[in-house]
C-alpha cells in the first residue's frame, strides 16, 4: 500500500495553503470498510496536444471540509485513496502561445461519491475546457454592504465592481457589457440551476443574465483603458460616506453607472461627472438594478459584433424555473462571448451557476453586512516581469484568484 499523497484540511483549523503539497500526512486510508481509491484522468479538450502530466488534481469533500491532492503521472492520471465522502476534482492550468495569448485549461469532475457500497476503487474523468485570458478582468467585487455605526444596522446601496486593465496594451470599455447571473443567489446545497442541459447536471454553453443587460458606450475607442488602470461601476454613484461613515464616495467624476433615468428611477441619481452605461435590455417591473447581496454571479461580455437589439432577439430565452413569469426571462450570453467571470458562493456546498471555463472555482465573504469585498490577489512574478505594473491572477478559478478583504480598497479613498 503506497503512502497517501494528501492535505486533510478540516474547516474549523482554518489553515490555508497553494500548491500541492504531498506526504504530509503519512498514515495509510487502509481499511476499505471507510475508505477507497479515486483514479482521475485528465482530457486535453479537442485539438489541444498540450501535455497533461505534472498537473494539481485537488478533491474536495464540501461538506466535511477534507480537501486532498495528487498530482498526474505521464498518462493524464490522478491516483489517491481518501475516506468516504462525496469528492469533486478539480485541476487547471495554462500555456502562452505566440502574439502574446495565453490560454487557459480548467475543469471539473462529476461529483465522486465513496460509500461502503463502492468498490475499493471508484474512477471519474475531468474533461478540460480551454479559454483564454482577457486584457479586462473584473478586479473587485463590494456586494454586501457594511455596518452603519450610526444605525446599527446595514447599509447595502453602495454596490461597485472593479474592472482593471490586467495587459500591458491599451484596453476599450467601449460596448463591453456588465450582467449578473440567474439565480441571483447561488443554488443551496442539494439544488442545481434550472440552465443545465437536458437530462444531465451540466450547465449550458451560455450564461443566463438576468433582468437588466447593461453597455459601455463609445464607438470603439472612445474610452481607453491605459495598463494598470481601472473603472468604478456602480448601481448608485454617489457619495455613500455622507449616510454612514463606513461606506465609500462612488460619486467621483469618471466613475460609472449602471443607470438610466427611465429604466433604474429607483436608483440614486447619479452625481455630476459620473459617465452613465446604457442599458440596452430589461426585464420585468423592477425599477432598481438587483444585485444579490449574498453570492452573485457577474460576468463581463461582449456581444460579438451584434447590434444592441438584434443580440436581445438572438438570445433572449424564457426561463425554465418560471414558465409562466416573464419577469424571470434572460439573455442568455454564449460562452465565447464571456470576457471574465466571477462567482460567488455564501458556502461551500453551494453549487455553479458559471461554467468552468468562465470560473472553475468560487470566491466569498464571511456574510453581508460587514464591509467585505472580494479582491484579485497579485501575480506577484507577473508584477515583476511587468516592471512593476501591477498584475492580478487570473487562471479563470476564483478560488485561486481571488481573497476576501476585510474592507473594501475604496473605503477612505477620497
Amino acid at each position: 500500500m503506497k503512502n497517501i499523497k494528501t492535505i486533510i484540511f478540516l474547516i474549523a483549523s482554518g489553515i490555508s495553503i497553494t500548491g500541492c503539497m504531498k506526504d504530509l500526512k503519512n498514515d495509510d486510508f487502509s481499511d476499505d470498510a471507510i475508505s477507497a481509491t479515486i483514479t482521475v484522468t485528465v482530457n486535453m479538450p479537442a485539438g489541444y496536444n498540450y501535455p497533461t502530466e505534472g498537473l494539481p488534481v485537488y478533491f474536495v469533500d464540501p461538506s466535511s471540509g477534507l480537501k486532498f491532492c495528487d498530482t498526474t503521472d505521464a498518462a493524464g492520471v490522478a491516483t489517491i485513496r481518501v475516506p468516504h465522502g462525496a469528492y469533486v476534482a478539480t485541476t487547471e492550468t495554462k500555456h502562452s502561445v505566440s502574439g502574446g495569448v495565453i490560454y487557459i485549461f480548467n475543469g471539473t469532475s462529476e461529483k465522486i461519491r465513496v460509500t461502503p457500497k463502492d468498490p475499493r476503487s471508484v474512477s471519474s474523468t475531468i474533461n478540460l475546457n480551454v479559454s483564454k485570458a482577457g486584457q479586462i478582468v473584473l478586479k473587485e467585487l463590494y456586494y454586501g454592504g457594511c455596518m452603519n455605526p450610526a444605525t446599527g444596522k446595514s447599509y447595502s446601496k453602495d454596490t461597485y465592481f472593479i474592472l482593471y486593465n490586467n495587459s500591458d496594451e491599451v484596453a476599450y470599455l467601449d460596448s463591453l457589457c456588465l450582467g449578473v447571473a440567474d439565480p441571483y443567489n447561488a443554488p443551496t446545497s442539494g439544488k442545481t440551476s434550472n440552465w443545465v442541459k437536458p437530462g444531465t447536471t451540466e450547465l449550458r454553453d451560455s450564461v443566463p443574465i438576468a433582468s437588466f443587460g447593461w453597455m459601455f458606450p463609445g464607438n470603439g475607442t472612445s474610452y481607453p483603458l491605459q495598463p494598470g488602470e481601472q473603472a468604478v461601476v456602480s448601481l448608485n454613484a454617489i457619495d455613500h460616506t455622507t449616510t454612514s461613515i463606513t461606506s465609500v464616495n462612488l460619486g467621483k467624476p469618471g466613475y460609472w453607472a449602471a443607470y438610466d433615468p427611465l429604466l433604474t428611477r429607483g436608483q440614486s441619481t447619479p452625481n455630476a461627472g459620473v459617465n452613465l452605461m446604457q442599458g440596452f435590455w430589461k426585464v420585468g417591473t423592477a425599477t432598481s438594478w438587483v444585485v444579490s447581496s449574498l453570492s452573485p454571479a457577474v460576468i463581463l461580455y461582449t456581444m460579438g459584433g451584434k447590434t444592441p437589439e438584434q443580440f436581445v432577439a438572438d438570445t433572449y430565452t424564457w426561463n425554465p424555473g418560471y414558465a409562466t413569469n416573464r419577469n424571470f426571462d434572460c439573455l442568455m450570453v454564449d460562452k465565447n462571448l464571456v470576457i471574465d467571470g466571477v462567482e460567488c458562493f455564501r458556502n461551500d456546498t453551494d453549487s455553479k451557476r458559471l461554467r468552468p471555463e468562465i470560473d472553475n472555482g468560487y470566491t466569498k465573504t464571511d456574510g453581508s453586512g460587514q464591509g467585505q469585498s472580494v479582491h484579485r490577489k497579485i501575480d506577484a512574478q507577473a508584477t515583476i516581469a511587468a516592471g512593476g505594473r501591477i498584475v492580478y491572477m487570473d487562471t479563470n478559478n476564483s478560488s485561486n484568484d481571488f481573497e476576501k478583504r476585510a474592507t473594501a480598497s475604496l473605503v477612505g479613498v477620497n
